[in-house]
């Protein structure tokens, strides 16, 4: 018996099958419920939300691996999920982040209130550097507004097609900028003075190349400025969710299986199961078959082609673009328990009194260094100092942790993440100590107060997500594969060659962060390509009948 003939005794049988069951697999299963289709959701690990998931790690404590705070989503996603009436609290930042470049620098401090923020920028840096900030961002608003990163329900279109499409001169050479310049080329035009600007220079490179494997002054680095920077509405505003980054996903699984849909966790696929070219459900670890009209993958590209499909190939073109994709996970993330609240220097007192400035930072390093981290990382040596970001949720969500312990995070960039692995435990708990010690440059009693802590590398984030080499993004934001050339079949966003197989996850436009875009956009197509084959199906009956 064929699998397609045992699809007609295997019960159950399902619209959509979903694999992954992260913040992108259950939007995409969300839209599909919503709109009466049967699905199912498999999850591998007994949690949802996969990289912007909670659960404890740290005795009784609620702790984040991957994504912590969620940035402006679009407002179609806003309104379609509605969190906020579907069990989920937004907790607003009235100090979302105080930036440092060097224990002796002036901290830059992002207010929520857009006056205090430009007020405070033009006390404590200067006309100048106030002026540079706003033509920084102003400049960002065009490119921004090409690449269409909020823009749902819509293909993407390849860097070189927008470049050329550019009305004029000048927007041209905006857009060559700004899609293949340095991040360093960009940020030289606003502050170009490197003591007077140290840092906002420093803050603006480290935020152009946390979510990408290159240096500041690395061509291609400023197309993850443009992304970083791009704003939806909000004003680029940042919030926490009460509970965790996880509660999000979790008001998902609970509107799918009120609409009828299930969600299992620990439920390992092996492979996707093909016949004639196309997807007809998925083989479990176990032996169980399950089978669907379409197949949705939620994992990056090689996780889903090299892993789920390792023997179906693929044409030349797509098996190329699959094999060519780079994915790096240059970085560690620390998890710890506090058994009080850290304190700013001395020198730096007024921060330990103004209200939420100890929820979070950057602690960077001039974008000189920075570049020479990255040339470190690449030869697969630890960089001279780490620059981070950091957090310590808590001070905004004391439900995170037991009373009176605080829970913090870091992330600590350029890790050599292509160093031999027989190292990597060594050099793990190398990063760990210049983490550490990079945070107490700020927080002198910052150590002291640690009862407990882990570290996990792009190793642990492989295994534990299955993003191929543990990136996070799902396929760096490099220039050649972002926006269109993030897409396997021209003219589509999440079609894949194999028939009723797509991809939802953040390797498909616009990339990563918590947006639900991916799943949302996925949902959407595969809604649209089942009604055109409705309409052809319906074609052809007539033409038969005729």
């Amino acid at each position: 018996m064929s699998a397609s003939e045992q699809q007609t005794s295997q019960h159950p049988h399902y619209d959509a099958l979903i694999i992954g069951g992260g913040h992108n697999g259950l939007a995409a299963a969300t839209v599909l419920a919503k709109n009466g289709q049967s699905v199912l959701v498999l999850e591998k690990n007994n949690y949802v939300g996969g990289m912007s998931g909670t659960r404890e790690i740290l005795k009784g404590c609620s702790n984040e691996v991957g994504a912590s705070c969620l940035f402006p989503l679009s407002k179609e996603i806003r309104d379609y999920y509605d969190f906020e009436h579907n069990g989920v609290e937004l907790i607003p930042l009235p100090v979302m982040a105080v930036n440092f470049c060097g224990a002796d620098a002036r901290p830059l401090i992002f207010f929520k209130n857009p006056l205090r923020l430009a007020f405070n920028v033009l006390r404590t840096f200067g006309f100048s550097a106030m002026v540079g900030m706003v033509k920084l961002l102003a400049f960002c608003k065009y490119p921004a507004q090409m690449v269409d990163r909020f823009t749902a329900r819509k293909a993407p279109r390849n860097l070189e097609d927008i470049i050329a499409a550019a009305e004029t001169p000048k927007q041209r050479k905006q857009l060559e900028l700004a899609f293949k310049g340095s991040a360093m080329d960009i940020i030289d035009q606003f502050f170009p003075d490197k003591e007077k600007h140290k840092e906002l220079r420093g803050s603006m490179a480290f935020a152009a190349v946390q979510a990408t494997y290159k240096g500041p002054y690395t061509p291609g680095s400023g197309l993850c400025l443009i992304y970083t920077l791009a704003q939806e509405g909000s004003g680029g505003l940042m919030q926490r969710v009460k509970g965790g980054i996880g509660k999000l996903s979790e008001s998902l699984v609970e509107q799918i299986e009120a609409l009828g849909g299930e969600v299992r966790m620990k439920q390992r696929v092996k492979t996707i199961l093909v016949e004639n070219n196309r997807a007809i459900g998925v083989e479990m670890k176990n032996g169980e078959q399950i089978f669907a009209n379409t197949i949705i993958s939620n994992l990056d590209k090689p996780a889903t082609f090299k892993g789920l499909l390792s023997d179906q190939p693929l044409a030349e073109a797509f098996q190329s673009k699959v094999d060519g994709a780079k994915h790096n996970g240059a970085f560690v993330h620390m998890l710890f328990k506090l058994n009080g609240l850290p304190d700013y220097s001395p020198h730096m007192d007024k921060l330990n009194h103004i209200e939420g400035a100890r929820f979070g930072s950057a602690m960077v390093v001039e974008p000189e260094l920075m570049q020479s981290c990255y040339e470190a990382c690449i030869k697969g040596e630890m960089p001279a100092k780490m620059p981070l970001a950091f957090q310590i949720p808590t001070v905004m969500d004391p439900t995170l942790a037991p009373a009176g312990y605080h829970i913090a995070s870091a992330y600590g960039f350029y890790f050599p993440c292509a160093a031999d692995k027989s190292l990597r435990g060594k050099l793990r708990d190398r990063a760990a100590e210049m983490i550490i010690d990079h945070i107490s440059e700020y927080m002198p009693n910052f150590r002291e107060l640690i009862c407990d802590q882990a570290i996990f590398s792009s190793d642990h984030f492989e295994s534990m997500h299955g993003a191929t080499n543990g990136d996070w993004t799902h396929g760096s934001l490099h220039p050649e594969q972002m926006l269109g050339e993030r897409c396997l079949v021209e003219g589509t966003g999440h079609v894949t060659p194999i028939d009723n197989l797509f991809l939802c996850g953040a390797s498909c436009h616009p990339g990563p962060g918590v947006t639900f875009l991916p799943g949302y956009n996925c949902a959407h197509e595969v809604m649209q390509y089942a009604k055109s084959a409705d309409t052809k199906n319906d074609i052809d009956a007539a033409a038969r009948a005729a």
